[in-house]
């Protein structure tokens, strides 16, 4: 029998589970997507129970594509961050979680920014005031939904609520902790004049634990509906991001880019800077004694999508319309520069490195002779100069990296990976596993329970660099030149952006 370890990663639109053999290697996986509600343009929620429902249609998934009986060692967890769902003492939602995206507690972001002054929060939290937090949806549901605030016995992320249902234990790791803009990132312990001013206290928030703990077993019952034994351990996991860093093997001098929906530069530091830079966040890592410093696009793999089904396939086009194929090929025909065309990649407001949540989205230089291919070119050099925008944020603040490693669904784009090379002037590693969350469960689960004496060195052992793209030496001069215009196209629209908002 083929000993393995089951990873649960809960992430924005789905449940994914994976059984890995202690190589590594994926023996079998399965994945169930959950709904999202948009009751207003600004707003985004799920229900936990739908997560713990694709929990279980996942892994029975997985476990029907099993070649042979596998003895599970451990149970990982990852999940998407900052999404906030309160619970009775009994774990029974309250209402519908509140997800990371809804935009809703944007005044409240303000508020306190006005209240604790928004450069003492962003250095004691490490977060910049902004909705995307936990600490602006509990206010906003404070004020909206009184009567399940009041009732709260926790507020929980997904990954605590999918833990509460394998062990009956209610637990939050520092990783996804840091993402709710109420903990202090130095001190690892809740900011009281946070929990005073939303009026909640600690005990509504549960125990803090390592991500590499043993948080719980897993109970008859919830064996039953997984078809799994009773009493397997559970290791608490963390943040997705993270665990994504972890299984990139982000610490030392290598930095993560991880394009999916959006794209994310991360840089592991072993100690928090004395004063964080005001663009960028400052969260916990998975590893202990680590942070991750973190810039987070809004748009980038979903413009590309916006594009596939709003520009470039017709309704009458009767090609497949999910595939690029046809895309990258007109974009390759496309010369460096797209024809002197210039995107905006603003498609839901900014985040790294600008933080202005009135940008929007714009298609500069566009002429009768401009084609598909250059409007597709554009937009993925648009991406490329604006993550290029956050490594300039690094350097800085003199983290450097000397190589990059790709991740996430965008790292299967060939040409996208080639242009970003030419534009960052870096080479771009390739893992092994380019979505590697759950690798980073993984790792941290044989680590709790014993297999793996560091999780550090598992990832890299089990996730090795298989490819690298290098940057051609004419290409990145060119794009330096464009570079600084796209810099210069942002700065003259930057005050228009919120003439635009209040019409």
């Amino acid at each position: 029998m083929i000993s393995s370890i089951l990873t649960l990663d809960l992430g924005t639109t789905a449940c994914k589970a994976i059984f890995f053999d202690i190589s590594g290697n994926v023996l079998a996986d399965g994945n169930c997507e959950y709904p999202t509600a948009h009751p207003t343009p600004v707003a985004a929620e799920q229900k936990a129970d739908d997560w713990w429902e694709a929990v279980v249609k996942a892994v029975r998934q997985a476990e029907d594509k099993l070649d042979e009986p596998t003895e599970v060692e451990a149970i990982g967890l990852s999940s998407q961050r900052e999404t906030i769902v309160p619970v009775d003492r009994f774990g029974t939602p309250l209402c519908d979680a509140i997800m990371w995206m809804d935009r809703r507690s944007k005044d409240y972001a303000n508020q306190m920014a006005e209240h604790f002054g928004k450069e003492d929060l962003h250095n004691m939290t490490g977060m910049i005031p902004d909705s995307t937090f936990s600490a602006t949806k509990i206010a906003w549901l404070k004020e909206h939904q009184p009567d399940a605030f009041a009732k709260a016995a926790y507020f929980l992320q997904p990954r605590d609520y999918v833990c509460f249902k394998l062990t009956d234990n209610f637990i939050l790791d520092y990783s996804l902790a840091s993402r709710t803009m109420m903990l202090d990132v130095r001190k690892l312990q809740w900011c009281a004049e946070i929990l005073d001013y939303l009026g909640i206290m600690p005990k509504q928030l549960p125990p803090l634990v390592w991500s590499d703990e043993i948080v719980g077993y897993v109970t008859d019952e919830t064996a039953s509906a997984l078809g799994l034994k009773s009493g397997i351990p559970v290791v608490a996991g963390g943040g997705d991001r993270q665990c994504e860093a972890l299984g990139a093997g982000i610490f030392g001098t290598r930095a993560m880019e991880s394009t999916g929906t959006t794209s994310n530069i991360s840089f592991a530091a072993d100690s928090v800077p004395e004063v964080i830079d005001s663009r960028v966040v400052c969260s916990v890592h998975t590893l202990r004694d680590h942070w991750l410093i973190e810039q987070g696009l809004t748009t980038s793999g979903s413009i590309m999508q916006w594009f596939r089904d709003r520009v470039y396939y017709s309704d009458e086009d009767p090609r497949d319309k999910s595939s690029y194929k046809p895309i990258d090929a007109e974009i390759m025909q496309s010369p460096p520069g797209a024809n002197k065309l210039l995107t905006l990649p603003f498609f839901m407001g900014a985040k790294a490195t600008r933080w202005n949540p009135d940008a929007r989205g714009a298609v500069f230089g566009l002429t009768l002779s401009h084609t598909k291919g250059d409007i597709g070119r554009s937009i993925m050099e648009g991406v490329a100069f604006e993550l290029k925008a956050c490594l300039d944020v690094l350097s800085d603040m003199a983290l450097s990296p000397d190589e990059l490693v790709i991740m996430g669904g965008g790292s299967k784009a060939e040409l996208w990976n080639r242009i970003k090379a030419d534009v960052y002037g870096l080479p771009i590693k390739v893992p092994r596993i380019r979505e590697a969350a759950s690798l980073g469960a993984m790792a941290l689960a044989g680590k709790g329970v014993g297999i793996f004496e560091d999780a550090a060195q598992a990832a890299l052992r089990l996730n090795p660099i298989v490819g690298e793209y290098s940057p051609n030496q004419e290409n990145n001069e060119f794009y330096r030149r464009y570079y600084e215009l796209y810099n210069d196209l942002y700065r003259s629209l930057e005050q228009l952006y919120k003439r635009l908002e209040d019409l």
